[in-house]
């Protein structure tokens, strides 16, 4: 079953569109750096601890009044750098200022990034580097293809500080595009919560659950992501990933935490009807020790996944790096056959990330010959029971990933499906600290 013009009107005022899994675009995406990338350490930002928030909203390029810089609503354009606050608004008045999400002091941010309305197939690219005109970053953040509306939840070193805010830039590379970004959570160097390794961990499943089942349109479920029993005992924040599986309506899932209203706007995982659809979390603890999971429309099950935690307890403190690297590209070589591990090595082996105990990464596949799933874990050894990527014939598909690594500064991807191509590309590291 379907859902009707009006429920897809909702849908769409809430920035909660039909996602189609990422889908790579090979004659428009962005240089692939080479695959020993990861030899070489490029400049990192300060340590620093995590502070998560409930979402909020900082760029609608449709909405005049969520444009906190120019309050003119306009596409990206092609070939377009287009720099913005990280604010929900500024003022030109002395002394100009804006309206700041994040400290002055924020080394990365934790953002939610949708591309919608496209007009051809293109990539956009998040940075905290300013771009130069006439040229093309070297990474993106998001591929698409014309129609599609697609997120992925992208942790990103902050810009310069202009007007009293740090600064984020956006790259689009072909046609036009309209582009939402959705603060979840930021890094600074006074924060105290540290990030905390798991062994990733299925708490639940709606699908071997024959009394609530599939989470009905408008309902709200809760999960308990804070015990002894996880290692998650004082998590302020926690690191899912969360499934959408099997919806009969296109839809949406948001998390939030206990105690609190749902927020209005910002969305986690965005599914279309019958597609299996996943994507990382980062969302605080309630006071109970728990999460709130809200399903828009129709039926749906969910896949709720913990693969790491923020607190007291925790012992990494997160370097973002400011130009991503490309670790793994197993186009340059040999594909991922069924039923095998890759260990990726991911740290720098020169000695230039010293004391290196995990890796924000973002995970593709590409050239997938049948439907199946990966999973990253820090490895060696047996794959954990649960999922990473979901991946789907002949489609492109990412989801960014949160783990520990070994002494030697890899962790490992498990392709429980058929054969495929496998990147990987690290955005920061996780030191102790």
């Amino acid at each position: 079953m379907r859902a009707s013009t009006a429920m897809s009107t909702a849908v769409l005022a809430a920035l909660s569109l039909t996602v189609a899994a990422l889908a790579a675009v090979p004659a428009t995406a962005a240089p692939a750096a080479a695959t020993a990338a990861a030899d070489t350490a490029p400049g990192t930002t300060a340590p620093a601890g995590f502070v998560g928030m409930a979402p909020k909203r900082v760029l609608d390029t449709r909405d005049s009044n969520q444009v906190p810089e120019t309050r003119t609503a306009r596409p990206l354009q092609e070939g377009q750098y287009f720099s913005t606050p990280i604010a929900t608004g500024c003022h030109s008045h002395p002394p100009q200022e804006c309206y700041g999400v994040v400290p002055a002091d924020a080394t990365a941010v934790v953002v939610n990034v949708t591309v919608t309305d496209p007009t051809a197939d293109s990539f956009v690219t998040v940075s905290g580097t300013p771009g130069t005109p006439g040229t093309k970053p070297a990474t993106s953040s998001i591929n698409f293809r014309a129609g599609q509306t697609i997120s992925n939840l992208v942790t990103v070193a902050t810009g310069p500080v202009n007007r009293f805010v740090p600064w984020l830039t956006l790259y689009n590379n072909a046609g036009t595009a309209h582009v939402v970004l959705d603060v979840v959570g930021y890094y600074t160097p006074t924060a105290t919560d540290k990030y905390g390794p798991l062994t990733p961990t299925r708490i639940a499943d709606s699908r071997d659950d024959g009394t609530a089942g599939r989470l009905r349109g408008d309902e709200m479920r809760s999960y308990l992501v804070a015990s002894p029993e996880l290692g998650t005992a004082d998590a302020t924040s926690v690191i899912l990933n969360v499934t959408a599986t099997e919806g009969t309506w296109d839809s949406f899932l948001t998390a939030y935490p206990t105690g609190t209203i749902r927020p209005t706007n910002g969305s986690n995982v965005n599914f279309p009807a019958g597609t299996t659809v996943s994507n990382r979390v980062v969302v605080p603890v309630g006071p109970d020790g728990r999460i709130n999971l809200y399903n828009h429309a129709g039926w749906v099950h969910v896949i709720v996944d913990v693969v790491g935690y923020y607190g007291p307890s925790g012992k990494g403190l997160f370097s973002a790096l400011k130009n991503p690297v490309r670790a793994l590209d197993t186009r340059n070589g040999y594909s991922v056959a069924t039923g095998s591990t890759v260990q990726v090595q991911a740290v720098p082996t020169d000695g230039s990330v010293p004391n290196a105990m995990g890796v924000e990464t973002n995970v593709t596949a590409t050239n997938v010959l049948a439907d199946g799933h990966l999973t990253v874990f820090p490895g060696p050894g047996q794959a954990p029971n649960t999922s990473t990527l979901n991946v789907r014939a002949a489609r492109d598909t990412s989801n960014s990933a949160t783990t520990a690594v070994t002494p030697e500064g890899r962790f490992s991807v498990f392709n429980h499906g058929f054969g495929l191509d496998l990147i990987a590309d690290v955005n920061g590291y996780y030191v102790t600290g």
